[in-house]
């Protein structure tokens, strides 16, 4: 099966066509072999819900770079979030799908499993298997954030599309395959991640030291100064090393760890709001609000009810 014939099976809807679904697809040339790559782009109004269609046989790996998204089997399940700079693996499954509002930006890489054997042995056995219950069952999808473990092979990935289109189509397609034969081993390994605070691998001894007590308890005030002190900078000297290395400020570092544990507490759907907001040192439900918005482009009330069956959440 030739990768320009894969695009066509897997099936993408919307309830509502044109009802804020700023989303436009683009085919990268050069493809067409083995897998085919395409780009979407645009901007979201309003949540957009519909589904998502991966037949047997087909494998999907999304890039995820802006813009969020909620999924979960059409049957009903456990709901998982897609958040930005994250990379997202699907195969033979139908999924629900919510489209956030704001700006969208991702790759996907089409493959048949018959264009790579040993890969897709390996994915339908053991490196697939989900744990516990269902242990021994392949696993039909996976989510992780593009942390240091990735980093590498979606550098070389961005370089590839960033080249011309010559006559080596072929090793234009064996490089993009080579990142898929990279990043999935650790992609289906382990529980999926919710990671809006990712960080790079080479930061300093005592920054990591401290970002990695902040992630443990990120509901502490967290003075500047106090971290500052923990890091050995001036407070002046360390917002600006700060922001060089992870590319935002400390407090906005700050504020993504709260918003990770305060969707793990919308999304297990028992405790309310303001005491979601609370315990995750918002202190206002107003100020987690602001938050899951910005960072994901969704209100609390659509994580709460990504808790809720399927048949509840369209009402």
């Amino acid at each position: 099966m030739r990768g320009d014939n894969l695009d066509s099976q897997i099936e993408l809807r919307f309830d509502c066509v044109g009802g804020g679904v700023g989303l436009k697809t683009v085919s990268e040339p050069g493809f067409g072999r083995f897998l085919s790559v395409n780009h979407y782009s645009g901007t979201v109004v309003r949540l957009a819900s519909g589904s998502l269609t991966v037949p047997g046989g087909v494998n999907v790996l999304l890039v995820n770079r802006d813009g969020a998204a909620i999924v979960r089997p059409t049957s009903g399940g456990k709901a998982t979030i897609v958040p930005p700079k994250s990379l997202f693996y699907s195969r033979a499954s139908r999924l629900s799908l919510q489209v956030a509002r704001g700006d969208h930006t991702a790759w996907s890489i089409v493959w048949s499993g018959s264009a790579f054997p040993a890969l897709e042995a390996l994915l339908s056995g053991k490196i697939g298997a989900k744990s516990g219950a269902e242990k021994g069952s392949p696993r039909l999808y996976a989510c992780k954030p593009i942390g240091p473990a990735f980093s590498s092979p979606i550098a070389r990935l961005e370089a590839v599309m960033l080249q011309p289109v010559g006559s080596d189509a072929e090793v234009r397609e064996l490089k993009v395959a080579s990142v898929v034969f990279e990043v999935l081993a650790d992609l289906l390994s382990g529980d999926d991640q919710l990671q809006l605070a990712s960080l790079p691998a080479d930061l300093p001894d005592t920054i990591f030291e401290l970002v990695d007590k902040v992630r443990s308890d990120p509901t502490l005030s967290w003075p500047l100064r106090d971290a500052a002190d923990l890091a050995g900078y001036s407070p002046f000297h360390f917002s600006r090393v700060f922001k060089s290395l992870v590319g935002y400020g400390f407090h906005e570092y700050v504020d993504r760890c709260r918003t990770e544990l305060a969707v793990q507490f919308l999304l297990a759907g028992e405790m309310p709001l303001d005491g979601v907001a609370q315990a995750c040192g918002f202190g206002t439900t107003q100020g987690l609000r602001e938050s899951i918005k910005e960072y994901l482009g969704l209100v609390p009330s659509e994580l709460r009810s990504a808790h809720e069956p399927v048949s509840a959440a369209k009402n």
